[in-house]
């Protein structure tokens, strides 16, 4: 090997990346194929993958290969004021999101890497009984549709509790699907085919990137802060200059993972430059029960005059998990959504329908919903509070005002999956800033849930990651 052989190959390298043909955090090809490209042994290739990471401009990961450096954090914050996406990606993270699943079922004693609340915060009593109730009232539920007079009468109260939040529907607008998630990857399958773009959010839920990369789709990240959300510059830089985007998925109300409230002013600024370029919106508002305020944020839906928002719901957080109740609401797209969920899976179960219409009927979903929202509120100060007090100085975070979870930076060089390693082994895991992006970005953050009770064992657990934290930033682990 000689040194001129290695060093041409890292310029070429170098090149591409000042190009744009590798963009930053874009996987770089694998040894074995560099030095083929070139026709030089491996150790050449790896040589010059070696000289270029120390330059900084590609960093190497365990057991997954070479991939182009990310900005640091400043010039992240410079890209995304100048208002410049990345390059869309094709979405390739379901190794990643399945590991965060199966721990769920793992004996770990403070698990707070799902956006999920204890399940004693829920009325099980309560529902149980009304189960009973409805299936000795009523034991044809078991094995039958819920009867037609019975599903306008929930459309009906589901428009009555939507009206609350200033949105303006009809019944026969109602679109009930197993979950939200369904209803967004109905949406999807309608708008999209293999191979499109999708505008997303960054950092983004872990589980809407398993929806694309299940549809075959590439995502196009759109930068997004706690404090505003959605940055509408980079939108908009999007439409303008690159492959227009099939559609945009969005959660306006209490982000995943940053927890950001859009403001209504930039709600109706999205709305007018989706209409200017023809753009389709998915709002995700799977949180926007879960509000600390007064009330319940008014959906981008709300101001959408031309029926291009398909506002996707669910009761799956503020009302019962194992419901699975999502539903949607599809404007000038709701008879296409529905010929497609007829034709892709069967109708919500009837039993479970009745029993959600009762409890809307009558108030009892009101008084839960809003007991769980101070059971939260209250819960959110203190998981905050602890974060501030435990974590090594320069530790930021922002106290969202609804939703179930709480996005942390921690100060530049900490690498949370090195920590979330460590943390595992004390018996406490969260979910790393690496799983919120279809690019290996946001390594220092990590995305905590604050829907667990507040205990001495909760107490002791922040603790116990502010230590791991500090360690690993002083060098000791």
């Amino acid at each position: 090997m000689t040194d001129s052989l290695y060093l041409r190959i890292a310029a070429e390298i170098a090149q591409r990346l000042d190009s744009g043909a590798y963009p930053p955090g874009s996987r770089l090809p694998s040894v074995r194929r560099l030095a083929a490209e070139h026709g030089v042994n491996a150790l050449t290739a790896l040589a010059a993958y070696r000289h270029l990471e120390r330059q900084q401009r590609v960093s190497a990961r365990p057991r997954a290969g070479f991939f182009a450096a990310l900005p640091s954090r400043a010039q992240w914050a410079s890209a995304a004021a100048s208002g410049v996406p990345s390059a869309a990606t094709l979405v390739r993270v379901d190794s990643r999101m399945s590991q965060l699943i199966e721990w769920s079922g793992l004996d770990i004693g403070t698990q707070l890497h799902m956006a999920e609340a204890h399940g004693g915060m829920y009325p099980a009593a309560a529902l149980a009984r009304r189960l009973q109730q409805a299936l000795s009232g009523r034991p044809e539920l078991i094995g039958a549709y819920l009867p037609r007079e019975e599903q306008a009468r929930l459309n009906r109260l589901v428009c009555e509790l939507a009206a609350q939040w200033q949105l303006a529907l009809e019944p026969d607008a109602i679109l009930f699907t197993h979950g939200i998630t369904e209803a967004i990857s109905l949406s999807l399958r309608l708008l999209t085919r293999p191979g499109d773009t999708v505008a997303v959010e960054t950092p983004v839920y872990f589980g809407l990137l398993q929806t694309l990369e299940t549809l075959g789709l590439k995502a196009l990240e759109i930068p997004c802060t706690p404090d505003a959300g959605l940055s509408l510059e980079a939108l908009e830089f999007a439409l303008r200059h690159g492959p227009a985007p099939r559609c945009l998925v969005t959660v306006t109300n209490f982000q995943n993972p940053t927890g950001a409230l859009m403001p209504d002013e930039a709600k109706k600024r999205l709305l007018q430059l989706a209409y200017r370029h023809g753009l389709t919106i998915i709002e995700d508002d799977v949180f926007g029960e879960l509000y600390f305020g007064e009330q319940h944020p008014t959906p981008l839906k709300a101001w959408d005059s031309r029926g291009e928002v398909i506002y996707c719901s669910s009761f799956t957080k503020s009302f019962a998990p194992s419901f699975r109740l999502g539903w949607l609401s599809g404007g000038h797209h709701h008879a296409a959504l529905a010929r497609l969920s007829n034709s892709s899976s069967l109708v919500s179960s009837a039993l479970y329908l009745a029993v959600l219409a009762d409890m809307l009927a009558d108030g009892d979903y009101a008084r839960f919903a809003a007991q769980l929202r101070r059971q939260l509120a209250r819960q959110m100060r203190q998981l905050a509070d602890a974060v501030l007090a435990a974590f090594p100085k320069g530790t930021r975070l922002r106290r969202p005002q609804g939703g179930l979870l709480l996005w942390v930076e921690c100060p530049e060089g900490l690498d949370a999956g090195r920590l979330l390693e460590r943390a595992l082994a004390e018996s406490i895991s969260f979910a790393p800033g690496l799983v919120f992006s279809a690019e290996p970005r946001f390594g220092h953050c990590l995305r905590l849930n604050f829907g667990q009770p507040w205990s001495p064992e909760l107490e002791r657990a922040i603790r116990t990651l502010g230590r791991l934290a500090g360690e690993q930033l002083r060098g000791g682990a």
